[in-house]
């Protein structure tokens, strides 16, 4: 009796770059359908390669979508993480990180729904990714070394976290951006426009740089409040 043999799926001459084509195809598909209706077929014809080729490199369709989340976050933390931040001033580097986020936002609208999936199913596919601690480096090390300098020159304040005031410059850009449909209607502005943009930089920077200011540390708020109601009192 004859062994059938089992089919093969036949490795590309360039393995690498048609794992990237899928890639590339497989952040698009998500990011407008979404995990569970966005479909591998759809996927292996867009970049023109046969659907095996999707499960002999990714293995399933959750693990495309992971790989896809993946390269998103490591094109953002590669990024921030070039930052030559030892040759700019402080207030200067902290505005080359904040014009960055936006930057990535603007060109990689694909970012926000990734994100906003992600946050919608509780992280459940990002916290089975073994890159989280090569995501975080921006966090630790990069802002880190723009608040120590700006502290010794004596222009920032002494008492910010580093991941605190990045979740902080993160806020104030995903919000107009993941928003931007809803803003749009409700105030008859198109947010995207690049007198908007450039109105969202300036605020950003100017809110982060005001509140890394020493004048408004903590300590210097409180006398201020109990200066004023003295003052009210009297």
């Amino acid at each position: 009796m004859k062994k059938t043999a089992q089919k093969r799926v036949p490795k590309p001459r360039n393995a690498e770059a048609t794992r990237a084509k899928i890639l590339a195809a497989a952040i698009d598909e998500f990011a407008d359908r979404g995990l569970t209706e966005a479909r591998t077929e759809d996927i292996a014809k867009a970049c023109g390669v046969n659907k095996r080729l999707v499960y002999y490199y990714f293995g399933s369709k959750e693990g495309l979508y992971l790989a896809a989340l993946e390269e998103s976050y490591a094109k953002l933390t590669e990024l921030e993480h070039a930052i030559d931040v030892d040759h700019l001033e402080p207030k200067a580097a902290i505005a080359a990180l904040i014009n960055l986020k936006i930057d990535y936002y603007i060109a990689n609208p694909h970012f926000i729904s990734f994100l906003n999936m992600e946050n919608l199913y509780k992280a459940k596919t990002l916290s089975k990714s073994k890159r989280i601690n090569e995501f975080k480096t921006p966090l630790t090390q990069v802002i880190s070394r723009i608040l120590e300098r700006g502290e010794k020159q004596g222009i920032f304040r002494s008492d910010i976290e580093p991941i605190d005031l990045y979740i902080s410059i993160c806020a104030l850009g995903f919000m107009y951006f993941a928003n931007q449909h809803t803003l749009k209607v409700i105030f008859n502005r198109d947010l995207m426009a690049p007198s908007m943009i450039a109105q969202r930089r300036e605020t950003i920077i100017d809110l982060i740089l005001s509140y890394l200011n020493p004048a408004n540390s903590g300590t210097h708020a409180v006398r201020q409040d109990r200066g004023l109601m003295e003052t009210l009192i009297l």
